[in-house]
């Protein structure tokens, strides 16, 4: 038999059988400890239900700024120093205002600090005063509302961690030449409070 060979040819058939493919390698699943949550402190706690508070304020109108704590007499509590905050009153519905005629404020001060507050005066913040959507939608352009002095003297104690709300009688006034329309309209004025730390 001849062979299907060519003269000089020395290879051979290889005969072996090609490797088995590898398995893949698999990393191991990382399981990472979630440390169990401890309960919230009651100073913790306290600070969020006042910040909740304040959210459903917001929610309705209210603009809130953090407290600006200053003078060289306060502690490392800031208590005894003096406190400024800017945010937003409106006019009372109890008292409406009129072209011509003065109203109530009312103002609503979240404290969240570990000190009470005593606030002693009211001013006008920084900002325009907005009647309602629904007086302006019927032609509440120019109503000339605004503080009737320029620094209310207040005493108003704002315990800590705490939300309260104050009325200064006759303190908003309506322009007499303002929009008919802006008759009866709630207002949100800014306003500026200033006071001081108490210690406890």
């Amino acid at each position: 038999m001849l062979s299907s060979e060519k003269p000089g040819d020395t290879r051979a058939e290889d005969t072996t059988a090609p490797p088995a493919a590898s398995e893949p390698e698999l990393d191991e699943p990382a399981f990472r400890a979630i440390p169990r949550r401890r309960g919230l402190d009651p100073r913790t706690r306290g600070i969020l239900v006042a910040a909740a508070v304040a959210a459903v304020i917001v929610n309705a109108g209210a603009m809130w700024a953090y407290w600006k704590i200053t003078g060289s007499g306060s502690d490392s509590t800031g208590a005894g120093a003096s406190v400024e905050m800017g945010l937003r009153g409106r006019s009372s519905l109890d008292v409406p205002l009129a072209p011509g005629s003065t109203g109530d404020l009312t103002v609503t001060v979240l404290n969240d600090n570990d000190f009470a507050i005593r606030v002693s005066s009211v001013a006008a913040g920084t900002g325009n005063v907005i009647a309602d959507d629904e007086h302006r939608e019927n032609g509440c352009e120019r109503h000339g509302v605004s503080i009737a002095r320029p620094d209310l003297a207040v005493r108003w104690e704002v315990a800590r961690n705490d939300v309260a709300v104050f009325t200064v009688p006759g303190a908003l006034r309506m322009a007499a030449d303002a929009d008919e329309a802006c008759r009866g309209a709630v207002f949100t004025v800014p306003v500026r409070i200033t006071g001081e730390a108490r210690r406890p």
